[in-house]
């Protein structure tokens, strides 16, 4: 049976209200962001707009127990929607054990969602914890590409989601020192051939942290390991996962990622990442699909990926970046600059743009250019 987000949200909030204690808090935040997309020429303006509303509610029911639930509210205005309405039923797709996604409004060029990302139980004890539901596991080093994320794959191109996606799973986790714990995890699917299931080991030598995990993915063994340490003032970071299909032996693939980031005495944080996706397979030219995450196989829209990101505080309050990512094998790239300004207490100014550009036939060919202003109260 379908959960309906929104009345989940109207619940929690009522409930809070009523049973408010120091044990019980409401965070999130709300967005406004208008932007205009343009053609790959640079002309035939398109308007569109996003209200997005963000509830974290968390619940201590005791020393250690916690129960969380996520999400978040959207209302969309764009005028693809009219050409492309299968995009709705996108917004509302679930993939999870539970559907939690639903579209409370589809009229034309506007669509209204609300979806539930984080529902779960959390119990710790000692040196162990233990988690039930739908929730992030994040597996992942690098901070571009994560070939060890088995379970939360996500969009690089979806700057709105910070949060990134959860998966409905069971956890269990046991810290043994420093630096050191054993991992193991299980997400059921609705098709039982598109679980995922994986246990990680981590531990620190010598400086660096290191981990290893095996496990089933999709009706695919999975292997990888990563690392992350430092060589000569620079964070030195990767990570890479063979996967070997069940059904056919000599079917396998490794998808790897490396990369250093480096703290420039100006303050300014670059990152250069190298990614190699053997699991390619195109996904056509739909630039739509540019938000949607993709699986832990084939983690990118290209064979090669080489992306520079930079970060520069100008005052306190003020700061700007720059990502350029190229793909060789597609002749694409993308370049996003971005400014952040802090207004106030709780209010945030930023500005975003994504430029796509790509070869015939790529997914970036006709995906154009995206320029937003977002508004953001956080309470």
């Amino acid at each position: 049976m379908k959960i309906k987000p929104i009345i989940l949200f109207i619940f929690i909030t009522t409930f809070s209200c009523l049973t408010a204690t120091e044990n019980i808090t409401i965070r999130g935040y709300v967005k406004e962001m208008p932007g205009v997309r343009l053609n790959n020429s640079f002309s035939d303006p398109a308007f569109d707009n996003i209200i997005h509303n963000r509830l974290n509610f968390r619940w201590d029911l005791n020393n250690h127990m916690r129960f969380v639930v996520e999400g978040r509210n959207r209302m969309i205005y764009n005028p693809l929607f009219a050409d492309y309405p299968f995009f709705a039923d996108i917004l509302a797709e679930d993939d999870g054990l539970m559907d939690l996604s639903w579209n409370w409004m589809n009229r034309g060029r506007w669509v209204g969602n609300s979806e539930v990302d984080r529902l779960y139980l959390d119990y710790r004890y000692n040196d162990w914890q233990f988690r039930l539901g739908r929730q992030r596991i994040n597996w992942g080093i690098n901070l571009v590409s994560n070939p060890n994320d088995l379970f939360n794959t996500y969009s690089f191109f979806d700057f709105d989601y910070e949060e990134r996606p959860g998966a409905d799973a069971v956890r269990v986790q046991y810290n043994m020192g420093f630096a050191s714990r054993v991992e193991a995890a299980y997400s059921p699917a609705r098709d039982g051939r598109e679980s995922v299931g994986a246990l990680m080991w981590v531990t620190n030598h010598r400086g660096y942290d290191l981990q290893l995990l095996a496990g089933y993915y999709r009706h695919r063994s999975a292997f990888g390991f990563g690392w992350a340490g430092s060589i000569g003032g620079a964070g030195f970071k990767g990570e890479a996962t063979w996967f070997q299909d069940l059904d056919n032996s000599s079917t396998n693939k490794v998808v790897a990622a490396t990369g250093v980031d480096y703290m420039f005495s100006n303050g300014t944080f670059g990152v250069l990442e190298f990614l190699y996706n053997g699991g390619y397979r195109p996904l056509g030219s739909a630039a739509l699909l540019l938000n949607q995450p993709l699986s832990a196989d084939n983690i990118m829209f290209s064979e090669y990926a080489i992306t520079l990101s930079l970060q520069h505080p100008f005052s306190p309050v003020f700061s700007g970046g720059m990502a350029v990512m190229s793909l060789p094998d597609q002749q694409s790239f993308f370049v996003s600059p971005s400014l952040s300004y802090s207004l106030m207490t709780n209010w945030d100014l930023d500005f975003i743009s994504q430029i796509f550009a790509g070869g015939k036939n790529t997914i970036f060919e006709e995906a154009g250019s995206a320029w937003y202003l977002a508004l953001k109260y956080s309470f």
